[in-house]
C-alpha cells in the first residue's frame, strides 16, 4: 500500500533531520523513528510489492477454513496502514522514555520478522514481508537490545519481560484468526 511507503519515507526524513538530538542516547532513536520506517517498508512489501500476503498468511495457518475468515487483503492492507503505523509511532515514542516498553514493540516486529523467517525456509518459498522482516525487524531490535542492556537502562528482568510481551504480541493476528474459527 502507498500509504505505508510514503509513512516509512517521511519518518525516514524526521529522522535524519533530528538525528542530532539523540546524541546522548543514539539507540533510543531507534525506538522513536526506525520502528516506522520499517513498518512501513514492511507493510508495503507485505500489501503493496509485490503484495499477496493475504494469501501467505491464510496457507501460513493451513487450513481451509481460514480463507473466509481473514479479511481481503485491501482491507488488511488498510487496517495495518491506519492502525497499526500510528500504534508502532507513540508507542515507540513513549518508549524513548520507558526503554522496557520501547523494547517490547521492538519485539514485536522481531516476533514478527522472525516468523516470516521461518515460514520462508519451511516451506522454501517468499512469504511477502520476509525480506524487510529479516532485513530490518531481527536486527533493530537485537540492536536496541543490546545498547540499552550495555548502557544499564534495563535490567535483565526487564529485557526477558519484554521479550516475552513483544512475542507474544506478534502471535494476536493468528490467535485472533484461531479464535474466529473456534467460536464458530
Amino acid at each position: 500500500m502507498l500509504i505505508s511507503l510514503i509513512i516509512a519515507i517521511v519518518a525516514g526524513l524526521v529522522a535524519w533531520r533530528t538525528r542530532a538530538n539523540f546524541s546522548a542516547k543514539p539507540y533510543l532513536f531507534w525506538f522513536a523513528y526506525f520502528p516506522l520506517v520499517a513498518v512501513g517498508l514492511h507493510q508495503f512489501e507485505e500489501y503493496g510489492f509485490p503484495g499477496h500476503f493475504r494469501e501467505a498468511f491464510v496457507a501460513a495457518l493451513g487450513a481451509g477454513w481460514a480463507d473466509p475468515i481473514v479479511p481481503a487483503e485491501g482491507t488488511l492492507a488498510l487496517l495495518s496502514a491506519v492502525a497499526l503505523l500510528p500504534l508502532f509511532g507513540l508507542t515507540g515514542l513513549l518508549g524513548t522514555r520507558i526503554i522496557w516498553l520501547g523494547l517490547a514493540v521492538l519485539f514485536v516486529n522481531f516476533g514478527n520478522g522472525f516468523f516470516h523467517l521461518i515460514e520462508s525456509v519451511i516451506h522454501m518459498r517468499y512469504v511477502p514481508g520476509a525480506v524487510t522482516g529479516t532485513l530490518l525487524y531481527l536486527p533493530l531490535a537485537l540492536l536496541a537490545a543490546h545498547f540499552a542492556v550495555n548502557r544499564r537502562e534495563v535490567s535483565a528482568a526487564a529485557l526477558l519481560g519484554a521479550f516475552f510481551l513483544g512475542t507474544a504480541a506478534s502471535l494476536m493476528p493468528f490467535l485472533h484468526v484461531w479464535l474466529l474459527q473456534w467460536q464458530g
